[in-house]
């Protein structure tokens, strides 16, 4: 293939028809252009060389298949173990190829991410490049990728659509992690980065105005970009001092509450669970009944008769 882009089809659609396999799930974020997350079962892949709309960031869930990347004249061939990580920029320029079986969870971001965060954050510097690696550690991209599987695999399969607030929050943490880490940006733009992580926290009175936000618009989807315009903060200001001010992420605390909500409905009201996960914003019976259990230790019908 070539190496211009064809922007009409997405990353997922290009490695689908060069590894003749369809994804296990894709899930496309509604808020956040060319944001995607897709699970992959591939056996004996090749990638070709060429450009990408998006970067891919690919995280190892199983298999223990070899793989082998083919860059600047280089060979590397590794066994990745299960929560390695590999970052293919959407430059091109690097040949993969897989020997036996794997599932893979990959993270699609658009360059212009990279370039939005470097102009918010780093007083309008060009956005420093990602530089690729391959088959890594990184404890912290494992732990939060550990996180998106349990999330996107709670989810009913009739109802594709993610949490928008899930994914906007995935994309600002995503794309700062990677810039402090594994970009080229110099010592002074990490150096303001390392500064920017002593934010004061968010004040009490905009953390209550958030936190009524919340509990008045539990039955709808809530977005980050409207919680930060609250507070007339950017999206990436307001998620770094709400977590400074409460240590968990705006995502976090909605689920949270959504699921405290949940509980005091199932034992005050004889509401079917089906209605009360409605109204408590979750998107299916399903992914309450999960997510209820993993908080709970029961599922929701258990959890009424005992109360």
């Amino acid at each position: 293939m070539g190496a211009d882009v064809d922007v009409r089809v997405p990353t997922p659609e290009m490695l689908a028809r060069s590894a003749g396999v369809r994804p296990l799930y894709l899930i496309e974020s509604p808020g956040v252009s060319g944001l995607a997350a897709a699970k992959w079962r591939l056996e004996g892949f090749q990638s070709f060389e060429e450009r990408n709309p998006e970067s891919i960031l690919g995280y190892r869930t199983a298999g223990a298949g070899y793989a082998t990347k083919i860059a600047g004249g280089r060979v590397i061939r590794k066994r990745p173990r299960i929560g390695s990580l590999t970052f293919l920029p959407s430059d091109g320029g690097a040949k993969l190829t897989l020997e036996g079986s794997a599932e893979v969870l990959h993270l699609y971001l658009r360059p212009d991410h990279f370039e939005r965060f470097a102009e918010t954050n780093l007083d309008g510097s060009p956005a420093a490049r990602i530089q690729d690696f391959f088959a890594i550690d990184d404890p912290w991209l494992d732990g939060y990728f550990r996180m998106l599987a349990s999330e996107f695999e709670s989810r009913d399969a009739a109802q594709p659509r993610p949490d928008p607030l899930l994914l906007d929050e995935t994309v600002h943490l995503v794309s700062r992690h990677l810039v402090r880490w594994h970009s080229e940006a110099g010592a002074g733009a990490r150096h303001e980065l390392d500064l920017q992580t002593k934010v004061s926290p968010l004040r009490p009175g905009l953390v209550r105005r958030v936190e009524e936000y919340v509990d008045e618009n539990l039955e709808r989807d809530i977005g980050l970009s409207e919680l930060a315009q609250l507070c007339c903060m950017s999206v990436d200001h307001f998620l770094r001092s709400y977590r400074a001010a409460r240590g968990i992420t705006p995502y976090r605390h909605v689920l949270e509450q959504r699921l405290r909500r949940a509980s005091t409905m199932l034992r005050m009201t004889s509401e079917p669970v089906a209605a009360i996960a409605v109204r408590c914003g979750f998107r299916s019976h399903s992914h309450f009944s999960t997510r209820f259990h993993a908080a709970f230790g029961v599922s929701p019908s258990h959890f009424r008769r005992d109360s």
